[in-house]
């Protein structure tokens, strides 16, 4: 029987403590694998083969008032959505939510702390058999937590996605290119090519980027002294945040015209920028492409930027009223809606509350939308 949704939170975050899943570590790195300590000030962190402690932080948990925010002592026990699925589902319902995407951040902090690619990618192992084989496994059509894929390259990258599909993942969490770097490179196709095979959905999670630090192009051609600007693709983000990044970067690289299925989900990235953001890429890539072109050698582009990112992007928001306002600039079709939850930018247990708030006079078949039908579209969900 089909399940019937009525709130999806299309971005909530697991952070759960380490010691309930390292016993799936390969045997040989039970010592290195990471584990849960407690810091002498009373919070907890993680260790990973001998690494500095990562503390789980004052901004993982909606469990505290605003104002006491900086007063916590974060911990697994006292801090929200760290718990078994029975707890986490318990929070749902507390929140008026039916279920929830979920991203993990462990592989951007403490997994890289592993001094050796083998026990690296053994952590991305056990990490996604754990979650979909035990705690995914308590209400597969409410918990649809992210598979996680390496960056160690790009033929690990495919090996992590396909050992995901086998799992019965309903989507992967990509946070950087396919080679590990920070630009796209002809041989992230491979991993491309995997994702289209298997119809595995991606989503970045955070800021729509896939390269965080580094260059944005790979560089072959280096402008005069009379260019201040090192970075080409900059020019087309100067007044507005850079979270189209990750999608520019695709589309002159030509990812988006090799691989026509392709769509991304770039959650958390908020929306209400979008309007602006669109027309200014459009704008400036008329103004500048030609010099980029000549001084860097970056493509020209088949297709204005926006068309790229309209037709294959959605992005996800939170407590955003100007990106429910201004959602046709983009069409409600391509944003999904999320709490955020369990970190201190959510507003549980009153999300529902906001978010009618936030959607007030929105026509019911585009609330349902941003609710429900794009998020459950993209993921494949019953």
């Amino acid at each position: 029987m089909a399940k019937e949704y009525k709130v999806i939170n299309g971005d909530g975050h697991i952070d759960l403590n380490p010691n309930l899943w390292r016993d799936r570590v390969a045997a040989k790195f039970h010592d290195r694998a990471p584990r849960s300590v407690r810091l002498p000030h009373g919070s907890d962190a993680v260790v990973t083969d001998g690494g500095e402690p990562r503390t789980i932080g004052i901004t993982r948990s909606v469990a505290v008032s605003h104002k006491e925010m900086a007063n916590q002592v974060p911990t697994f026990e006292n801090t929200a959505g760290t718990g078994s699925p029975q707890q986490r589902m318990a929070e749902q319902d507390r929140d008026g939510v039916d279920a929830e995407i979920m991203f993990s951040m462990p592989h951007t902090t403490y997994f890289r702390d592993a001094k050796d690619d083998e026990l690296y990618l053994d952590l991305f192992r056990a990490y996604n058999e754990y979650m979909a084989e035990e705690y995914i496994a308590a209400d597969p059509d409410r918990l649809i937590a992210m598979g996680m894929i390496p960056k160690s390259g790009v033929d690990d990258a495919v090996n992590e996605l396909e050992h995901c599909a086998k799992l019965g993942h309903k989507g992967i969490q990509l946070d950087a290119f396919p080679s590990g770097k920070s630009y796209p490179t002809p041989e992230d196709d491979k991993f491309w090519a995997a994702v289209v095979d298997h119809d595995m959905p991606v989503a970045n999670h955070g800021d729509g980027k896939l390269g965080r630090t580094g260059p944005s192009w790979d560089i072959k051609k280096v402008p005069g002294p009379d260019m201040h600007q090192k970075d080409p693709l900059r020019f087309f983000f100067r007044f507005t945040n850079d979270a189209m990044k990750g999608a520019t970067q695709l589309a002159f690289a030509g990812v988006w015209d090799r691989f026509p299925t392709l769509k991304i989900f770039w959650a958390e990235t908020q929306a209400g920028w979008l309007e602006f953001g669109l027309w200014q890429i459009d704008d400036h890539y008329d103004r500048y492409m030609h010099m980029i072109h000549d001084l860097w050698g970056v493509p020209m582009l088949e297709r204005k930027p926006s068309e790229y990112i309209k037709e294959r992007c959605y992005y996800g928001f939170l407590h955003d009223p100007i990106a429910v306002k201004r959602r046709e600039c983009i069409g409600f079709d391509k944003l999904i809606w999320s709490t955020d939850f369990a970190h201190a930018a959510s507003d549980w247990p009153n999300s529902v509350a906001v978010m009618e708030e936030d959607f007030e006079g929105v026509p019911p078949d585009e609330k349902h939308a941003m609710l429900v039908g794009n998020v459950a579209n993209f993921f494949h969900l019953t």
